[in-house]
């Protein structure tokens, strides 16, 4: 890393007209798509989990973590006591997923239809809700002690509305300094390897790579099972974003990649297969 971080500095500085764009086109991306979604509704959820003594009820924190999206689900099981280490992993799947409201609102509107977008929406959701059944099954059973709890439910305390604000910023900051992060660096191993630039861009900020998926020349019902499978397993930006928040104490980071993996190919096949027989 010594060795490999220079490079890339350098590297960033050869390339600053490129970096800089592709940083900006991050921070628009952001501000326009992701933090409307995700800031209002982090806001309330925080403050009410915090409400709840004892142990929030796991449906309570589905929902909450699917209105949501990542990482707002990531953050909330930062805030849970313990819980079995299955209900923890269950809870992780089924959440890491991206907020409805971009899954139906700017997703849907990059794909021109108010359907797709509702397909989108549902075939996402519904596939977390089965991966996260799915890693049920299998996952061995055991303590999931958190390794860290938020002081006002470590202490009892209900959070405030300026708390929930501070708290649920900083979540922002994270998610706005991945994006920029992958987006430049996509952007970057796009001009070496120009053949597979938007596979790249997908695996490493798939908001970029949603809104170019969306634009390709395919069939409908393709482009949105393509967008179904891209945002259901989220690429890199949403792997750190929610590793960053829960650790790493219950999930390792291959089996977080397989589960982001098998809810990213249902998503895909469950999209493609309800807009076909809508296309009927």
């Amino acid at each position: 890393m010594r060795i490999l971080l220079p490079l890339l500095m350098l590297w960033m500085l050869l390339l600053s007209s490129l970096t800089m764009d592709a940083a900006a086109e991050a921070c628009r991306l952001f501000v326009t798509s992701v933090m409307p979604g995700l800031f209002p509704y982090m806001v309330l959820s925080l403050m009410l989990v915090s409400r709840f003594s004892g142990r929030p009820p796991a449906w309570l924190f589905l929902l909450l973590g699917w209105g949501g999206g990542s990482p707002t689900g990531a953050r909330l099981l930062y805030m849970l006591p313990a819980r079995e280490r299955r209900h923890r992993v269950r809870m992780a799947v089924s959440c890491a997923t991206m907020s409805p409201m971009f899954l139906l609102g700017t997703a849907g509107e990059w794909l021109g239809s108010r359907t797709a977008g509702t397909v989108l929406l549902g075939s996402v959701l519904l596939g977390g809700y089965l991966t996260g059944w799915i890693s049920w099954l299998v996952s061995q059973d055991g303590t999931g002690e958190s390794a860290q709890c938020h002081e006002s439910v470590r202490d009892g305390k209900v959070m405030s509305f300026g708390g929930a604000i501070d708290l649920a910023a900083r979540t922002m900051l994270l998610v706005c300094g991945t994006m920029v992060m992958l987006r430049v660096l996509s952007a970057m191993a796009s001009r070496v390897a120009p053949d597979i630039a938007l596979l790249l861009t997908t695996f490493l900020e798939v908001t970029t790579g949603v809104q170019a998926i969306a634009a390709l020349p395919l069939p409908l019902a393709l482009r949105t099972a393509l967008v179904a499978g891209a945002t259901g397993f989220g690429g890199a930006a949403i792997l750190l974003q929610n590793r960053t928040m829960y650790g790493d104490g219950f999930l390792s980071l291959p089996v977080q990649i397989g589960w982001q993996t098998v809810h990213g190919g249902i998503s895909f096949v469950l999209a493609l297969g309800v807009m076909q027989l809508l296309m009927l």
